[in-house]
């Protein structure tokens, strides 16, 4: 059987959840189906998207003008026409006007959609109600996590949901193996380590926040941040808090990094603190890896796993300096530490395997 085309139609391919399950797909997938990457909101490739590049697959970057820009249009007839596209696979919001008006022009084109995040899209009426609209031009419409779906549900009940099911992101247990990790830092007790994006929905701010807190108390403690944002001056705001309350040599923002194990051997907790979250593969990396994960209570990290993950109220500024307490002063933290990271990679590999992810999509197209 001829192997599908496949056009993934994304506005940014640097660094986030989108990109690392569209950078798996691209590596275990390739055997199934022929991938190619379009990014419109990019003038020079770098991050995931220069890694995926780098690695093969055909990347197209386009900058975007503002308004609908029918130029772009014509750059994506070009594409479809010339590596003769089966599938547009279009992911979160932005794209599916887009997707939309090369329905009309192909016909035969088949729609696929990921919904990966959901709190931006549904404060806007005119965005829920294009979407319902658009919805039943697509043949299947995925969301990443159950709360996804039934956000989409809650906010967009004239879609089309007959197309509407959940594909969780998977996560590469093989690579992310606690057996392949160096040993992990025993000089601190409370060493923290976080993979996110640099923005406000990632809340940043309440780790060095409760950073600053453990300094005052004395208790002793490292923490490196690994992840950009699109904006400099955010990321510079970080830097001058760090300096400010003198963090300087317990907290390290390391940017954008493709090492993602490396930053993790170097702590022994994941601290995830997002407001939102659609299906975190950051957070499923550390519980493949072993990790002691400390996160935001949310739904999309509740519906990860009842029991292999700690959860702290971001309301409460103190919460999560209670937890990082209690681990530093328990003569338990070790064998705590064992059997939760020991928890965490079961849940994964039961259900979150990134073949199970792989097959569901090429199911798809």
């Amino acid at each position: 059987m001829q192997k599908k085309n496949v056009l993934h139609l994304v506005e940014y391919l640097y660094l986030g959840g989108i990109e690392r399950l569209l950078e798996q797909l691209a590596v275990n997938s390739q055997d199934k189906v022929n991938l190619h990457f379009f990014t419109y909101e990019t003038v020079e490739l770098k991050g995931i998207g220069k890694t995926i590049s780098d690695k093969g697959f055909p990347v197209y970057t386009y900058k975007k003008k503002d308004g609908r820009d029918w130029q772009l249009i014509d750059e994506l007839i070009r594409v479809i026409k010339e590596k003769k596209i089966d599938v547009i696979h279009t992911h979160d919001f932005g794209p599916v006007e887009y997707a939309v008006i090369l329905k009309m022009r192909f016909p035969k084109l088949k729609l696929v959609h990921t919904q990966h995040t959901i709190i931006h899209f549904i404060r806007h009426k005119k965005y829920t109600r294009f979407f319902q609209l658009a919805s039943h031009f697509y043949n299947k419409i995925i969301a990443v996590s159950e709360f996804v779906q039934q956000t989409l549900w809650d906010f967009c009940p004239l879609m089309k949901k007959r197309a509407l099911l959940v594909i969780p992101n998977g996560v590469d247990s093989d690579f992310f193996d606690p057996a392949t990790a160096p040993k992990e830092p025993d000089d601190v007790k409370l060493s923290l380590v976080s993979v996110a994006r640099i923005s406000p929905e990632k809340n940043l701010a309440y780790i060095l926040n409760t950073c600053r807190l453990l300094k005052l108390e004395g208790i002793p403690f490292t923490f490196h941040h690994a992840g950009t944002s699109k904006k400099i001056e955010d990321t510079m705001k970080f830097q001058e808090y760090i300096r400010e309350h003198n963090l300087q040599k317990e907290v390290c923002l390391h940017g954008f990094t493709e090492d993602i194990k490396g930053i993790l051997d170097l702590g022994t907790i994941f601290v995830n603190a997002s407001k939102t979250e659609g299906h975190p593969v950051a957070v499923l990396e550390a519980m493949s890896y072993g990790k002691l994960c400390f996160c935001s209570d949310i739904p999309p990290h509740r519906e990860l796993t009842k029991d292999a993950i700690k959860l702290f109220n971001i309301d409460d500024e103190k919460n999560l300096l209670d937890l990082l307490r209690n681990c530093h002063n328990s003569d338990s933290f070790g064998p705590l530490k064992n059997s939760m990271g020991k928890l965490a990679r079961s849940e994964v590999l039961a259900r979150f395997s990134i073949a199970k992810m792989v097959n569901s999509y090429v199911d798809q197209y």
